[in-house]
């Protein structure tokens, strides 16, 4: 008969956490279709696949979107992105919605500005970061 030795080990009792996995991508919707995020705001791809659909962690939640809604990147956003909208009317407020705004590349905070400047202070996170002119949506 073999000694039993599991008074001797102790194997502390840990609560397991999930952990963030690292986002294998960047990706934001370019052009209005059948989904229902905010043009301009960048989301972490969770996963790609052959179907041609892509799973985006929007808050936490798993989104699955069309590819051919997306524009991808393999490296986080560093610049605002600025979206142009159409004109139309907020009937509830009685006033046109600003015809172009930004999103800010760490909170995707969205923020309105006056005139065409290079870079500008997020006022939700504080952050400062440069304009994506270049890559207008």
């Amino acid at each position: 008969m073999a000694p039993c030795y599991s008074h001797l080990v102790t194997i502390p009792l840990r609560s397991v956490t999930p952990t963030r996995l690292q986002a294998k991508g960047w990706a934001r919707v370019g052009k209005p279709g059948a989904h229902l995020l905010r043009r301009g705001a960048w989301y972490p791809v969770v996963r790609i696949s052959s179907s041609h659909i892509v799973v985006l962690d929007v808050n936490r939640r798993n989104v699955p979107v069309d590819r051919r809604f997306l524009e991808i990147r393999y490296h986080p956003p560093e610049r605002w992105s600025i979206v142009r909208c159409t004109p139309r009317d907020i009937e509830r407020v009685g006033r046109t919605f600003p015809l172009t705004y930004a999103v800010c590349p760490s909170c995707r905070h969205r923020q309105g500005f006056q005139s065409r400047i290079d870079e500008m202070t997020c006022d939700r996170c504080h952050k400062t970061a440069g304009l994506a002119w270049d890559e207008l949506s």
